[in-house]
Parts: structure tokens; C-alpha cells; sequence
């Protein structure tokens, strides 16, 4: 039996950031992005995780996210969200996951993200990572890795984008430098969201999930 071809993760993650850019909602979204999943690793370790709901998990994280950017000074114009190393309390591991306010003064994010970092982290907890980060836990190693970055990533920016809705701040999703695992070569470790954008009234949730699956 031959054996299925390698994985590309630099490919993965440009695939999820591509749907979480145009999503209409975090959970449309999210499906779109397990069925690209599903069909690099099999459905046995996607499928469990496509009816997360990240529309539940982005409306409660909305007020915090939206409290960071109250009480930031006017010079902010920016919200980075972070991955970093999975936190185990006991209970079971769960994501590790923040964001910090920072003001970038117009510059692009492969400029100020090579910044060295002094912002001040407020922690947010996420159900839909949380469980992701658990699922990776049981894979095993030659699934691991994508569950751990690429849907990592997707759940991340997708969650991170629609929270942030309303705000006129630029959205960065990053892997900290101390994320615990080792990501791809050359994979990358951060990337920079669209504002989310109104959809007109016509456009049923039907059409754009198909809109977002011809894209698969």
C-alpha cells in the first residue's frame, strides 16, 4: 500500500488564514477548514472537531477582547493574539492562548513582529482550542503536528478575527516564540487578518458556506 505523500504545513496554514480571511462567520469558517483537513489526514481525527461552534467561543471572548481595546492608550492600533506552549492544571492540557494591545504606528506585521516583545498579556481561555489542543494530545505523531499548528491556527484566527469584530484595530494571529512545539520548516508563525466585513442581506449562509468550499 503506498503511502500517502507528506504533509506541506506551509501550504496547510496558507489554506486556513485563507478561509479565516474571507469567513462570513467563525463557524462557516471552521467547516471550510476541516474539510481541507480531512482530506490531507482522514476523517478520523477531523471529524470529531468540525461541530465546534467558533461563533459561541468568539461571542464570549468578544467583551474581554473588546475590554483590552478600551483601556488601551489611542497610540494602539493594533490586537495580537497568541499561541503559546499548552498549559496543563490537572485537569487535562488546555491552549495556551492571549492578547496584547500594541501600537505598530502604520508598520507592516513582518516589521513589528520582529519587535522585542513588552506588551502586557491578558490570558484568554478558548473551549473550541482547548478542545483542539486535547485531540492533538490522543493523535498520534504523524497527525500530531497538524492538529497542533494549521488547526491550531485556523481555530486561533478564526475566533480571533470575529471577537475582535467591530474594532477598528488591525487582527494578528502568532505563534509565540515560546510555543513549546516545534513548528514545520519554514512554516510560517504569524499572519495578518482582514477587519470582518458586513455580508449584504441576499447572501444566505448556504451560498457563502458553498463559496467557501469551492475553495477547497
Amino acid at each position: 500500500m503506498d503511502r500517502p505523500p507528506p504533509i506541506d504545513y506551509r501550504a496547510a496554514l496558507i489554506d486556513v488564514v485563507a478561509v479565516a480571511q474571507s469567513a462570513r462567520s467563525a463557524t462557516l469558517g471552521w467547516r471550510a477548514i476541516c474539510v481541507r483537513e480531512r482530506r490531507r489526514v482522514g476523517a478520523k481525527w477531523i471529524e470529531p472537531l468540525t461541530t465546534l461552534d467558533l461563533d459561541e467561543d468568539a461571542a464570549k471572548l468578544s467583551r474581554g477582547v473588546h475590554q483590552v481595546a478600551r483601556r488601551a492608550s489611542r497610540q494602539v492600533d493594533t490586537l495580537v493574539f497568541g499561541l503559546f506552549d499548552g498549559i496543563d492544571d490537572g485537569s487535562g492540557a488546555y491552549a495556551g492562548y492571549h492578547v496584547a494591545a500594541i501600537a505598530t504606528k502604520g508598520r507592516a506585521a513582518n516589521d513589528f513582529m520582529r519587535d522585542p516583545w513588552s506588551a502586557e498579556r491578558h490570558f484568554l481561555r478558548s473551549d473550541v482550542l482547548d478542545t483542539i489542543v486535547k485531540a492533538a494530545g490522543r493523535a498520534p505523531s504523524d497527525v500530531r503536528p497538524l492538529l497542533e499548528y494549521s488547526l491550531c491556527f485556523g481555530a486561533a484566527a478564526l475566533t480571533s478575527r470575529f471577537a475582535a469584530g467591530g474594532l477598528s484595530h488591525r487582527v494578528v494571529v502568532a505563534f509565540d516564540d515560546d510555543y513549546g512545539r516545534a513548528l514545520p520548516n519554514d512554516a510560517p508563525r504569524f499572519a495578518e487578518l482582514v477587519p470582518v466585513q458586513p455580508v449584504a442581506e441576499d447572501v444566505t449562509d448556504l451560498q457563502m458556506a458553498m463559496r467557501l468550499l469551492t475553495r477547497v
